[in-house]
């Protein structure tokens, strides 16, 4: 591994958790809630797997955003 920090992306889970938390932070319309955001990350990162074995697989439904933001 190369200690170029702008190869952090090229990893499949980080580039997931990347778009999790752009995700959520737009839900959100701020700094996003760190379970939701862990929970997408492995969605996506499980569906990015599928599809990279030949096997797409849908993704699973977002969590509601009205439970994550709920007191």
């Amino acid at each position: 591994m190369s200690d170029d920090p702008d190869e952090i992306l090229d990893g499949l889970f980080h580039a997931c958790a990347f778009a999790a938390f752009v995700e959520q932070s737009h839900a959100q319309q701020g700094w996003p809630d760190s379970e939701a955001t862990r929970q997408r990350a492995y969605q996506l990162y499980e569906q990015a797997l599928a599809e990279k074995n030949g096997r797409p697989k849908a993704v699973a439904p977002r969590p509601a955003q009205r439970y994550a933001l709920d007191p």
